[in-house]
């Protein structure tokens, strides 16, 4: 990532107060020094390599979804009618607190 040169303080415009255990704040400390960057800095790599990960498991399961084959239905009135008929017993039995 380069958020050392490619981000300017101008970008950043909101400041998190974030609580942290004494050993994650040790290694975050660590980690940072070593890679010579301030801890917000690996913090926002971190953010985004954790959210880009989680967008990519998302495509990766909608494109699976998207190419599986399509499951055959008989009577799509029929399947309707029953759903339908299903969600409003499910409701009623709610309703009633069961």
């Amino acid at each position: 990532m380069c958020y050392r040169m490619c981000m300017p303080s101008s970008a950043l415009t909101y400041r998190t107060q974030l609580l942290l255990s004494d050993d994650l704040h040790r290694r975050l400390r660590e980690t940072a020094e070593e890679r010579g960057i301030s801890m917000g800095a690996l913090l926002r790599e971190a953010a985004e390599e954790k959210l880009a990960g989680v967008h990519d498991t998302r495509a990766r399961a909608i494109s699976k979804l998207l190419a599986a084959e399509p499951m055959p239905v008989e009577d799509w009135q029929v399947m309707k009618k029953q759903m339908i008929e299903d969600r409003y017993a499910k409701l009623l039995r709610l309703a009633d607190g069961d």
